[in-house]
């Protein structure tokens, strides 16, 4: 069975913040600025225990923002409201609104 993160998107979160994740190669990548933590995806099964997760460098999660066209600062898509990140129509938590 191969892990399709796309299939599974809108119902994964970091367990952490209880926010959105991204994939970046092996890796899924908490989109909330303040953790910043990276989990492992090994033989198509993400690792998603945050004692496994790995705390990211502000600069290192801006740079993987970056790379997929998101806010450095925020994580949010650039040009996205962010109450369409989920499915749900719910705000992120960390939104300024």
């Amino acid at each position: 069975m191969v892990f399709k993160f796309k299939d599974l998107e809108s119902l994964l979160v970091c367990p952490g913040s209880r926010t959105p994740l991204l994939q970046d190669g092996d890796w899924l990548i908490c989109l909330n600025p303040d953790c910043r933590l990276k989990y492992a995806i090994r033989d198509d099964i993400p690792i998603m225990l945050v004692d496994e997760a790995v705390k990211l460098s502000p600069q290192e999660w801006g740079a993987i923002m970056q790379k997929h066209a998101r806010d450095v600062k925020t994580g949010q898509g650039i040009g996205t409201n962010p109450s369409t990140l989920f499915a749900d129509g719910s705000e992120p938590r960390w939104s300024s609104r």
